[in-house]
C-alpha cells in the first residue's frame, strides 16, 4: 500500500520532532553545545530554556579577584554578560550549583572536602565547571587527612568525604598540582612579570586567538596533566628552560612545560585555567579588543564562553 502525501508529511515532522528531541536533549545536557550545531540553534535554544545563568564562586584566600572577574565578564569589549557571584561558604549543597549552566571558582583556595565535593558532584552531573588558580588546593584542619589512607602522595585535590570514600577531583580536572610558580621560582629574580610563551593546540576552537609566541606574565599554578581521553590542553607555558625549583634538592627540575588551559569529561564541560581568567586580562598588558595582536586573551575568553553557549547576543 503506497502511502499518501499526507502520510509522507506525517512522516516527516515525527521524523523532525524526533531530530529537535535529541538535539535538546543533547544540548540540555552539555554532551553537544549549542555552537556545535550552529548560532541559530543557540539563539533558540536559549529563547526556550532562557539565558545561561553563571555562577561567580569566590572565597577569602588564594590567587584571583572576583570583582575584577565580573567586570571584566560583564565589559562588553569582551562578553557583556552577568553573572551572579556569591560566596563560597553560603553554598551548603550540590542543589545549588545546579541553578546555574556554568560555575566559575576564583579566590578560593582553601576549601573543605565537603565543598569539594559538591563541586565534583556538581560537574560529574553534567554542569559546566571552570575552576582557576590555585583554587581548592588548601584544606582545613578537621578534613581528613590523606596519610590516614595510605595515600601520602596524592595531590591536594585529592580529598576523602564523610563516608571515607575517595574524591577524585584532579582526575575531574584532568591536572595535578605541585603549587604556584612563584612559589617554586624566585619570581623577584626574573626582573618583572615575564615568565614564558604561550603555545596553543592548533586544533584548539577556542584558543585559535592567541597569536603566536604570546607573552605570558604573573603568577599561575604549576600542574602536571593527567591523560585520559577526554583530555585536551588547549594552551601551555612554555617557560623556556626546564625550570628548577628554589628547593636546593631539586636537581631534576620541573620541564619546561605547564598547562594554561585544560578541557575534560564528556562534552569537555571541565575546564581548567592554571591562571584566573581576571589575571588574563589586565588592562596593563592586553587591550580589550578583539583586535588586539599583543596577546588577544579576551578573544580566547569570548570564544570559550561561545563555544558552549553561542554569541548570547555579544556583539551582534
Amino acid at each position: 500500500m503506497e502511502m499518501s502525501a499526507i502520510d509522507y508529511i506525517k512522516a516527516i515532522l515525527i521524523f523532525l520532532i524526533l531530530i529537535f528531541g535529541l538535539v535538546f536533549t543533547l544540548t540540555y545536557t552539555n554532551i553537544v553545545h549549542c555552537q556545535t550545531v550552529g548560532q541559530s540553534w543557540c539563539d533558540m535554544y536559549w529563547y526556550l530554556v532562557g539565558a545561561p545563568r553563571i555562577l561567580v564562586v569566590f572565597g577569602s584566600d588564594g590567587m584571583g579577584n572576583a570583582d575584577r572577574l565580573m567586570s571584566i565578564l560583564a565589559d562588553r569589549e569582551i562578553l557583556g554578560i552577568r553573572t551572579q557571584p556569591q560566596l563560597l561558604d553560603r553554598i551548603t549543597t550540590t542543589s545549588y550549583l545546579e541553578k546555574y549552566k556554568m560555575v566559575i571558582v576564583t579566590q578560593a583556595k582553601t576549601m573543605s572536602d565537603n565543598q569539594i565535593e559538591m563541586f565534583y558532584e556538581y560537574a560529574s552531573h553534567g554542569g559546566i565547571l571552570v575552576w582557576t588558580g590555585d583554587a581548592g588546593t588548601s584544606s582545613y584542619p578537621e578534613d581528613k587527612k590523606l596519610t590516614d589512607y595510605n595515600m601520602k602522595d596524592a595531590g591536594p585535590w585529592t580529598r576523602i568525604n564523610k563516608n571515607g570514600d575517595i574524591i577524585p577531583f584532579g582526575e575531574l580536572l584532568s591536572a595535578e598540582y605541585l603549587g604556584n610558580f612563584c612559589g617554586y621560582v624566585n619570581c623577584a629574580s626574573l626582573g618583572g612579570d615575564f615568565v614564558g610563551y604561550l603555545k596553543q593546540d592548533p586544533d584548539s576552537t577556542i584558543a585559535g586567538g592567541i597569536a603566536p609566541n604570546t607573552p605570558m606574565y604573573g603568577d599561575f599554578a604549576l600542574t602536571t596533566p593527567i591523560n585520559n581521553s577526554s583530555t585536551v590542553v588547549e594552551v601551555n607555558i612554555d617557560y623556556g628552560s626546564n625550570m628548577i625549583s628554589k628547593d636546593p634538592k631539586d636537581k631534576k627540575g620541573l620541564g619546561s612545560f605547564f598547562p594554561l588551559m585544560i578541557r575534560s569529561q564528556l562534552g569537555k564541560n571541565v575546564i581548567y585555567i592554571a591562571a584566573p581568567i581576571e589575571y588574563l586580562t589586565q588592562s596593563t598588558d592586553v587591550a580589550y579588543t578583539s583586535g588586539n595582536t599583543k596577546t588577544n586573551i579576551p578573544t580566547t575568553i569570548r570564544k570559550m564562553f561561545q563555544e558552549y553557549f553561542g554569541i548570547l547576543g555579544i556583539n551582534k
